[in-house]
C-alpha cells in the first residue's frame, strides 16, 4: 500500500483488488444526485476542459468547421476517452506523488529531458497567449469600434492582477463561474440551425480526406484538444487541491465531466461554423471573423454569443497558460511555487507567470501576425504532446514512484492510444507538406 493512503483503504478506481458489492445496493444513482456530485468535486478537470477551448483553439474549431463542414467531428468524439484518459494520469501523478510533472520529469529522466520539454512548453505557450490577447482583443473591437491594441494590456492587466495577487481558492472559484460562458456555444450551434441527421452521419462515416488541408487541420485539432500546457495544469491543480489518493473516484468525476464539456463546446463551435460558413465557402482564419461571419448567416445573437464566448475562455485559458509556463520552469529549476504562495514566497514562480504575460503582450502588439502565432503554437503543440505522452506513461507506471496506484490497463492503453494517434498525424502532415 502507498504511504498516501490510510490503512486498511482499497479503492476500486485505483488498484486492481476486487470490490464485492451486494445486489441490492447495486441501484442505478440518481441524475440528479450525480450532478450534485459533480458540482461538488468541480475542480481542476472542469477548470482543464474550460481552458481547452482557449481563443486560440476557438479559432482551430472556427477554422476547421468552415473548411471542412462537419467531417472531422469524428476526431472530438474519438479524443473524449483519449483526454480522460491523459488528465487523468496527470491527475494521478499530481494526487500520489504530490509533486509537479516538471519536478516528475528532472526527478525521474534527469535536467536535460526536463529544460528540453520545459522549453518547448515556454514557446508554445507564449504564443498561444499572444494569440490569445488578440483574439479576445478583436471580439471586443467588434463589439464596440473601439482598436483592438488599446484593449491588450488592460486585458493582461486585469487577468495578471488576479493570477498573481488573489489565492488558488478565489482564483479556481472565479474560473469555474466563467466557464458557465460556454454555453453560449451550444446556444449559437443550435441558432446556426444545422442538419443533424449530417451531423450525426459525419460523425459515424466519416469523410476522410488525406489532403494538406485535411491532414493540417486534424494535427492542429488534436493539438488544440490534447494540449501539453493542460498536463502541467492538471497534475499541479490537483496538488493544489489537496484531494489525495483516497478522494480520486471524485479527482475522475471531475476530470471527466470537465473533458465532455470541454469537446461537447467544441463540436458546437464547429457545428455551428460547418452549418453556416462552411455550406457559404466562407473560410476564416480567426475567431473574431467566424463571429463576424455568422451574423449575416446566422443572425446577430448567433453572432453576439460567439463573441461573448470567446472573452470569457480568454480570462480563463490565458492565467492558466501562464501559470503552467510557471510550474515547467520552476519544477524544472527547483522554485517554489503554488498559487496558494503569496508572491514573495514564490518569487521566481510569479515572476514567471508575469514575464510570460508581457512576452505575450509583445508578440500580441509587434505586428507578427497573430494567425500565424495561432498556427505554429498549435502545430507546435501537437509535435510536442506524442513524446511529453510517453513520458507521462513512464512515470504513472512506475511503482517505485506511484507505489499501489500505478496507472490502470485502461489508463495505459489510453495514453498510448494519444501519443501514437498524435504521432501519426505529424507524420501525415510532414509526408504532405514535403510531396
Amino acid at each position: 500500500m502507498h504511504p498516501n493512503a490510510p490503512s486498511g483503504t482499497r479503492l476500486p478506481w485505483l488498484s486492481r483488488t476486487k470490490v464485492t458489492v451486494k445486489k441490492a445496493e447495486s441501484l442505478p444513482e440518481d441524475p440528479g444526485r450525480t450532478l450534485r456530485r459533480v458540482v461538488r468535486v468541480a475542480g481542476p478537470g472542469i477548470i482543464t476542459g474550460g481552458a481547452d477551448n482557449d481563443p486560440a483553439g476557438i479559432t482551430t474549431y472556427s477554422s476547421v468547421g468552415a473548411s471542412s463542414g462537419f467531417s472531422q467531428l469524428w476526431l472530438l468524439v474519438l479524443s473524449i476517452p483519449l483526454l480522460i484518459a491523459v488528465q487523468g494520469v496527470a491527475a494521478r501523478l499530481g494526487a500520489v506523488t504530490k509533486l509537479g510533472l516538471a519536478e516528475l520529469i528532472r526527478n525521474e529522466f534527469g535536467m536535460t529531458v526536463a529544460l528540453a520539454a520545459g522549453s518547448l512548453l515556454v514557446v508554445a505557450n507564449i504564443a498561444t497567449i499572444g494569440a490569445d490577447l488578440v483574439g479576445m482583443a478583436a471580439v471586443l473591437q467588434l463589439l464596440t469600434g473601439v482598436k483592438l491594441i488599446l484593449f491588450i494590456v488592460p486585458l493582461v492587466v486585469v487577468m495578471g492582477y488576479v493570477t498573481i495577487f488573489q489565492n488558488f481558492k478565489t482564483i479556481q472559484r472565479l474560473f469555474l463561474w466563467l466557464i458557465a460562458v460556454f454555453l453560449t456555444y451550444v446556444a449559437a450551434g443550435i441558432l446556426a440551425h444545422p442538419h443533424w441527421g449530417s451531423v450525426l452521419l459525419q460523425i459515424v462515416v466519416p469523410p476522410i480526406r488525406l489532403n494538406l488541408t485535411y491532414v493540417s487541420g486534424a494535427v492542429a485539432l488534436l493539438g488544440t484538444t490534447i494540449t501539453p500546457y493542460l498536463f502541467f495544469w492538471q497534475t499541479a491543480g490537483e496538488r493544489e487541491e489537496r484531494r489525495g489518493v483516497e478522494q480520486m473516484g471524485d479527482t475522475y468525476l471531475d476530470v471527466t465531466a470537465g473533458m465532455l464539456m470541454s469537446n461537447l463546446v467544441a463540436g458546437f463551435i464547429m457545428i455551428s461554423t460547418g452549418a453556416t460558413l462552411f455550406a457559404h465557402h466562407q473560410s476564416v482564419n480567426t475567431a473574431a471573423q467566424a463571429a463576424h461571419a455568422l451574423r449575416p448567416v446566422a443572425g446577430p445573437a448567433a453572432s453576439v454569443l460567439f463573441s461573448i464566448g470567446i472573452l470569457g475562455s480568454g480570462f480563463v485559458a490565458i492565467p492558466i497558460l501562464a501559470v503552467s509556463t510557471g510550474y515547467a520552469l520552476s519544477g524544472t529549476f527547483g522554485w517554489r511555487m503554488g498559487l496558494g504562495r503569496q508572491a514573495f514566497a514564490a518569487p521566481g514562480f510569479y515572476s514567471v507567470i508575469a514575464l510570460s504575460l508581457l512576452a505575450g503582450v509583445q508578440l500580441a502588439i509587434s505586428g507578427f501576425s497573430p494567425i500565424k502565432a495561432l498556427l505554429y503554437s498549435q502545430i507546435l503543440n501537437g509535435i510536442v504532446a506524442p513524446p511529453l505522452l510517453v513520458v507521462i506513461i513512464l512515470l504513472a507506471t512506475r511503482s517505485r514512484l506511484m507505489g499501489a496506484y500505478v496507472a490502470t490497463v485502461w489508463e495505459r492503453a489510453g495514453v498510448i492510444a494519444a501519443a501514437a494517434i498524435m504521432g501519426l498525424a505529424d507524420l501525415a502532415l510532414l509526408y504532405n507538406a514535403v510531396r
